[in-house]
Formats: structure tokens, C-alpha cells, sequence
């Protein structure tokens, strides 16, 4: 059953802010993390495999406790679509990170709402609505004020990152489709088991063993992507999607910061201007969402 948002059972402003400053921190250490096991000669395929992997151990005692009843669906292949999309939309992400700045592969990630409200109407029937189709082009501004085409470099991380997005939103659609039927935890542990059996096969194929100089950081990032993960779906919980969401832009400034520090990238002010597009747009949309809800 959906939370009631603003009721007082539910409602947690000071805990959502929280959890949701918790996810922004670890979705940057991730971000950072995987970028590090790359220059390291990691594959992405791995390093989904790693996360995937401690994330189902992490959920192990509950699955035993309920086995066999969470692996029971109905709707088992949207499982299997929703894993599949979410594989692809990491290794997007991650591998953008080899292409294009730290910053500008999370700015560009932002626009992850946008691609949500239109997965939600093509797969879910949701209405077309006049504030969804504003924020879409503003968002979609934002975007081609970071790209700048004709006057910026052009690669194919860019468009990894976007498609990283795009595919993350049809992963999150799906499970909102999935929860019409299934448990929270069910989701969880169909979406580990899938990803772990996916991301085997390339992982086997492009197989590279790791020195063992990595493995601290493998066990790093796979924590920081769960705990990120955890974080988020506890703000959520805690208070309305509206007021927590902007949380996220925290991402930016600390991947921006960090990738100067460690990579020595430096970051355009049109990165900047078109997140803040993005953000604004992102952020303007949720909140008439939680309004209507």
C-alpha cells in the first residue's frame, strides 16, 4: 500500500532530508568508486556484478526466512525486463564515467525524472499532463545547455549517460508496475537475483582478475551502491517526494569537487547551468505531483 504522504504516521521531514543527504553522499561515492576500479582495468560488467552480489548476501537472511514464498510472481518476466533495463542503465552510467567528467555524466543523469514521466505514460497509461510536457522541454533545455552542440565536444559518453537515465526510468516504471502485485522485498530480491544472472554471462566473457590492491575498493562501491539504494528508499518513505527529492543536486558539487581533486577534471559553468535547468524543472514537476497526490 502506497505511503500517505503528510500524515503524521508517515511523514518525517527531518528524517527524509537525512536519508535522503545519506543517498546523495553514497550515490557520490559509487560514482567516484566505479570510475577508480575502471582506471584500474575493471570491467562495468563486474563491477554490477560485485554490487548485485552483496546486495542479495545483505537481503540473504530475509530470503531464507521467506524462502520459497518471495521468488513466487506472477508477473515473473516484467521482473526479469526490469532487471535487464537496470543492468543496462548502470552499465551506461558507469561507463560514461570513462568518456566524459565525473560532473557532467551526473548532470546529465538528473534529467532521470523526465524519462520516468514518460515511461510512466507509455508503459503505466498515465495522463499527459501540461506541467509533465514543461518540465520535459525545460529539462530537455538544460540538457542541450550542458551538450552545446556546435560548440562543445561532442562523445559518446554523453549520450551513455542519457541512455543510463532512460534506462534507469524504465527500470523504476517497471517496478512500480511490479509493486501492483508483488511485495517491496520480492522487488528487491527478483531485481538481485536477475542482475546477478545477467551481468554473469559479459562478466565471464571480458572476465579480468582484479590485483588485489581493488578488492578493498570493490567491497567499498558494492556497499556505497546498496547503501545508496537503502537510503533512498527510506527517505522516500519518511517524507513526500517533493520536499526530498532536491536532495539529489548534492550529487554534483561533491562528484565535481572530488573529480578535481583526484582526476584533476574541471568542470564548465554550462554544466552547471543546465543542471540547475534540469534540477529546477525536476524539482517544479515533483512538487505539483505531490500536490495532486
Amino acid at each position: 500500500m502506497a505511503l500517505s504522504a503528510g500524515t503524521p504516521d508517515t511523514h518525517n521531514p527531518v528524517a527524509g532530508l537525512l536519508w535522503m543527504t545519506m543517498a546523495a553522499l553514497c550515490f557520490s561515492a559509487s560514482f567516484v568508486l566505479v570510475k577508480s576500479l575502471q582506471d584500474g582495468g575493471m570491467t562495468v560488467f563486474q563491477a554490477v556484478l560485485a554490487r548485485q552480489t552483496l546486495g542479495l548476501l545483505l537481503f540473504l537472511p530475509v530470503l531464507v526466512r521467506s524462502w520459497p514464498q518471495l521468488l513466487k510472481s506472477e508477473v515473473r518476466p516484467r521482473h526479469f525486463l526490469r532487471a535487464a533495463t537496470g543492468f543496462i542503465g548502470m552499465c551506461c552510467g558507469y561507463y560514461s564515467l570513462n568518456l566524459i567528467n565525473l560532473a557532467d555524466s551526473v548532470a546529465l543523469q538528473f534529467t532521470l525524472p523526465i524519462f520516468t514521466v514518460l515511461c510512466a505514460v507509455w508503459l503505466l497509461g498515465e495522463k499527459v499532463r501540461a506541467h509533465r510536457v514543461i518540465a520535459t522541454v525545460i529539462g530537455f533545455g538544460g540538457v542541450l545547455l550542458i551538450v552545446r552542440p556546435g560548440f562543445g565536444e561532442l562523445n559518446w559518453g554523453i549520450f551513455f549517460a542519457l541512455a543510463a537515465a532512460a534506462f534507469y526510468a524504465f527500470s523504476d516504471t517497471n517496478a512500480r508496475y511490479l509493486a501492483r502485485y508483488d511485495s517491496f522485498t520480492s522487488i528487491m530480491i527478483h531485481n538481485f537475483v536477475f542482475v546477478i544472472l545477467v551481468s554473469a554471462i559479459p562478466s565471464a566473457y571480458w572476465w579480468v582478475t582484479p590485483p588485489v590492491e581493488l578488492w578493498p575498493l570493490i567491497l567499498a562501491f558494492a556497499f556505497a551502491g546498496v547503501s545508496a539504494q537503502f537510503c533512498l528508499t527510506r527517505s522516500f518513505a519518511a517524507a513526500e517526494a517533493g520536499l526530498v527529492s532536491p536532495i539529489l543536486f548534492l550529487r554534483l558539487p561533491i562528484v565535481a569537487v572530488v573529480g578535481f581533486v583526484l582526476f584533476d577534471q574541471k568542470t564548465e559553468i554550462w554544466t552547471w547551468v543546465g543542471a540547475g535547468v534540469i534540477f529546477a524543472a525536476t524539482t517544479w514537476m515533483a512538487r505539483i505531483e505531490t500536490r495532486r497526490a
